[in-house]
């Protein structure tokens, strides 16, 4: 996801600490690609002077989330830290885990948890095999939601304003041949995967792969996350996904939903 430049925080409220939105906003400039910055491409990104820019990267180096070579600024394993709060404020991740795992080992595929984010869906678990799929995405990756099986699950849990937001905010690329951006196609799709408790899409983000999402919910019955499975389009047709991954996938997420049933 692109950092939202600092200056573009600023609403009118008294309760919003423009310091704290800077900082955060030096944080999101880096990642892959941007793996160490000078301090002017750090203040251009961010939206900030240079000045400005200084002192926040200063203040984080200090803090030991930011180090520096020479003229160049990088996070340290420090930033973690931040990360690691929140999955580890989350029950989902902790019981999840060896269920997932367990899930992964019987089906020999890639399997994944995500939660919605904005417009994007982000991965919360990630446990591969040795035919690990998509090689560049890891917990905390994020996947645009209308091109993934999770993110469709996750787009048919929310209400009908919610989904209205979603659309009016959400940029659709067309990645391959089958990439679905039309956005009435999109509503028609997502509402057919709410009504049967699946999402199954091929070839919509990386032409080379299956990918079949049930949804992971509430006591309240609300759609908090999304489990999957991905399997190469090469291996095994979408008779075989179905056939297969779509029991395994309902017991494993049957498992999760009956923890956060017991659990406030």
């Amino acid at each position: 996801m692109a950092p939202v430049a600092a200056e573009s925080l600023d609403p009118a409220s008294d309760e919003f600490v423009q310091a704290l939105a800077r900082g955060l906003a030096v944080i999101c400039v880096f990642g892959e690609g941007a793996e160490e910055l000078s301090l002017s491409q750090v203040a251009s990104r961010a939206g900030l002077t240079r000045a400005g820019a200084r002192r926040l990267l200063l203040t984080l180096k200090r803090l030991g989330y930011v180090g520096q070579r020479e003229r160049a600024f990088f996070l340290t394993p420090h930033i973690l830290e931040l990360g690691y709060a929140y999955l580890s404020s989350m029950p989902l991740w902790r019981f999840a885990e060896p269920i997932l795992e367990e899930l992964a080992t019987s089906l020999e595929e890639t399997c994944s948890v995500a939660v919605l984010d904005g417009t994007e869906s982000v991965y919360l678990l990630r446990m591969g095999t040795a035919r690990l799929l998509r090689p560049g995405v890891s917990v905390g990756s994020r996947l645009p939601a209308y091109a993934t099986s999770m993110g469709r699950v996750l787009l048919g849990g929310l209400s009908p304003p919610e989904l209205d937001q979603y659309f009016a905010r959400a940029k659709f690329t067309r990645y391959t041949a089958r990439t679905v951006i039309d956005q009435k196609s999109l509503r028609r799709i997502i509402g057919e995967d709410r009504e049967r408790g699946w999402s199954y899409v091929s070839g919509a983000l990386d032409e080379g792969i299956h990918g079949l999402a049930v949804p992971i919910v509430a006591r309240d019955g609300r759609v908090i996350a999304a489990m999957n499975a991905s399997a190469s389009t090469r291996r095994v047709t979408k008779a075989d996904v179905l056939k297969r991954f779509l029991p395994a996938l309902r017991n494993a997420a049957r498992k999760v939903n009956a923890q956060l049933a017991v659990r406030r």
